[in-house]
């Protein structure tokens, strides 16, 4: 049983599939409060992954594993027409998911005893990493001013002594907006040539979030810090920008990297696997700085299992292929940051979601076994996808 925890900063994953049914899992997906489709809405008003999310997550994960009922007092047993195994269930944060799934579990972690392993998608924690404030997919350039290698120390440091804010006039890129939401008058940039505007061509603007009710323009801490360090609006703060307190509330409630330790103490049972690929779907810093701190988060806080890229073995029969082809990083062994991508999946042999089957699967079975050998060299349990043989209906 695995709950897939959807990406980016929609309130509905019903339409998103990781095709973990391939591998034996029952995969269970929703939506957030606020979000849905039709005939499948869920109620409430979208708080984007906050307090309200959060309950509903913790709720999903209570009716994964048997514990909750639906509003019409069913179990998922009683709906599922085969019989699940859901003693444990997994989680997997897809993305920006992760982050919510991480705050989910630290508060929730005593009603949440029965998750048993999670698995992220080049999750971006860290209150820099979503929105990606060193440059992401979607930007035509990336942060120059972050220095290369510092996020994998746990501190992403950026010299700010370009910052620059247009307040009217222009407006931040599109691509910066909440979907569903005005676009908020103002553009905070690195101002590259000192002219005081912003030239989308050569400059990079930063990427602000918005809350419920709340018409402002919402930085990371950091970045807030240094809008009052560097004076940046001289002697008046505009009412369009977040200021500190508000900044840090709001990215408390959703920055996943603030929560592993929390994570590790309550539930120190848990499997956890990281992946990351040599092009990331998101983050675009040659670094690939959000892996680093998101395995060495586990690892410093000596989480019993954390695996950076599943194994090789895993992969290989899943994808049908020599494993021999994808990485082999063994479990919790220390990474040399500054050469990343020796640690990181090939691109173009399979699809990214095949990697994060075989994820899931090895944390299911490992699990299920209590086998945390460093290599196993074949899956614990024979997969098969059907592919290249004949159907026998006899």
């Amino acid at each position: 049983m695995v709950v897939v925890v959807p990406a980016g900063e929609v309130a509905s994953g019903l339409e998103f599939s990781m095709h973990a049914c391939q591998s034996g899992f029952a995969e269970v997906r929703f939506a957030f409060p606020g979000g849905g489709k039709s005939g499948f809405s869920s109620g409430g008003i979208y708080d984007y992954r906050g307090p309200q999310s959060q309950e509903a997550l913790k709720d999903v994960l209570l009716f994964a594993a048997g514990k909750a009922k639906d509003v019409q007092g069913r179990t998922i047993n009683q709906l599922l027409p085969v019989k699940v195994f859901n003693n444990y269930v997994g989680a997997v944060g897809w993305s920006n998911g992760g982050n919510v799934l991480l705050v989910t579990l630290a508060k929730f972690a005593s009603d949440l005893p029965f998750v048993g392993w999670l698995a992220f998608y080049e999750s971006p924690l860290g209150s820099m990493f979503y929105p990606p404030s060193l440059g992401g997919a979607q930007d035509l350039m990336l942060n120059r001013h972050y220095r290369l290698g510092s996020a994998a120390t746990g501190k992403c440091l950026v010299d700010y002594r370009k910052l620059c804010y247009q307040p009217a006039g222009q407006k931040s890129p599109g691509s910066h907006k909440k979907l569903g939401q005005p676009e908020i008058p103002g553009v905070l940039f690195f101002d590259e040539n000192g002219n005081k505007g912003w030239d989308e061509e050569t400059e990079f603007a930063l990427p602000y979030c918005g809350d419920v009710g709340l018409d402002k323009q919402i930085y990371p801490p950091s970045v807030t810090l240094a809008l009052g360090r560097l004076g940046i609006f001289g002697a008046e703060w505009p009412a369009s920008v977040a200021q500190l307190p508000e900044s840090e509330k709001y990215f408390l409630e959703r920055d996943g990297s603030l929560y592993i330790a929390d994570v590790v103490k309550a539930m120190p049972w848990l499997l956890v696997s990281v992946f990351g690929s040599q092009l990331d779907h998101l983050e675009r810093q040659s670094d690939h700085p959000h892996i680093p701190l998101n395995y060495n988060g586990w690892l410093a806080n000596r989480l019993g299992f954390v695996r950076l890229n599943p194994d090789p073995a895993y992969v290989g029969a899943i994808a049908n292929m020599n494993g021999r082809n994808f990485i082999d990083n063994k479990p919790n062994c220390s990474i040399d940051a500054s050469s990343i991508e020796e640690f990181l999946e090939p691109e173009g042999l399979v699809p990214d979601y095949v990697f994060m089957e075989a994820a899931i699967a090895e944390l299911c079975d490992r699990k299920r076994a209590r086998n945390l050998k460093e290599s196993l060299g074949a899956p614990l349990v024979n997969y098969e996808n059907g592919a290249g043989r004949e159907h026998n209906p006899g």
